[in-house]
C-alpha cells in the first residue's frame, strides 16, 4: 500500500507541475525568458518529501510533456528548459542536504538563480555570442531573485499545509 501511495502522490505532483508549466506558458512574458516558475513549487515539494531521483523525474517530465503539449518539444526553448531544470534540481538538492538551516525560500532562490544562469550560458554560447552573457547576467539574476522568492514563498505556504500529511515510504 505504501508504494501505491508514493506513486499516487508523485503522479499528483507531476500532473500539477505539468499543468502549471502549461498555464504559465500562456502568461505574457514582460522580459523574454523570464517566467515566474510556478511549476517549480511542486518540484520543491517533491524534493522536500522524497529524494533527488523523484524530483528529477518530475522536473524532466514537466519539461518533456509540457513542451510536447504546447508544441515546443525539441525546440531551443525546450533545450533551455530541460537544461535549467536538471541543473536547478541538482543545486537545490545540494542545498537541502548540505546547507544547514536554509529556508524553502532560500532553496527556491538558489534553484531560480542556477536555472537562469544555465539558460544564459547556453543562450550566449549557442545563439548570442559569449559577450552577451556579461550584459544579460545582472538583470536576469535580479529578476530570478524576485521570481525565486515568490515561488519559494508559495511553496512554503503549501508545504506548511501539507507537511506530515504525505505518506512517504522508503524506496524499494
Amino acid at each position: 500500500m505504501q508504494l501505491q501511495n508514493r506513486i499516487a502522490y508523485l503522479s499528483i505532483f507531476t500532473a500539477a507541475t505539468i499543468s502549471l508549466f502549461i498555464i504559465e506558458s500562456f502568461i505574457p512574458q514582460p522580459v523574454p525568458g523570464i517566467r515566474l516558475g510556478l511549476a517549480n513549487i511542486f518540484i520543491l515539494l517533491v524534493l522536500l518529501n522524497y529524494e533527488f531521483k523523484e524530483a528529477m523525474i518530475v522536473g524532466i517530465l514537466k519539461s518533456i510533456v509540457g513542451s510536447l503539449i504546447i508544441g515546443r518539444l525539441l525546440s531551443p526553448s525546450f533545450l533551455l528548459s530541460i537544461s535549467g531544470t536538471v541543473v536547478s534540481i541538482t543545486v537545490m538538492t545540494v542545498a537541502v542536504r548540505y546547507i544547514r538551516g536554509i529556508s524553502l525560500v532560500g532553496i527556491s532562490i538558489l534553484g531560480a538563480e542556477s536555472h537562469i544562469i544555465t539558460q544564459l550560458l547556453l543562450t550566449s554560447s549557442l545563439f548570442l555570442g559569449k559577450a552577451s552573457f556579461n550584459y544579460l547576467l545582472p538583470p536576469f539574476v535580479l529578476l530570478s531573485l524576485i521570481t525565486g522568492s515568490i515561488t519559494g514563498m508559495i511553496a512554503y505556504l503549501l508545504y506548511s499545509k501539507i507537511e506530515g500529511r504525505i505518506e512517504v515510504s522508503e524506496t524499494s
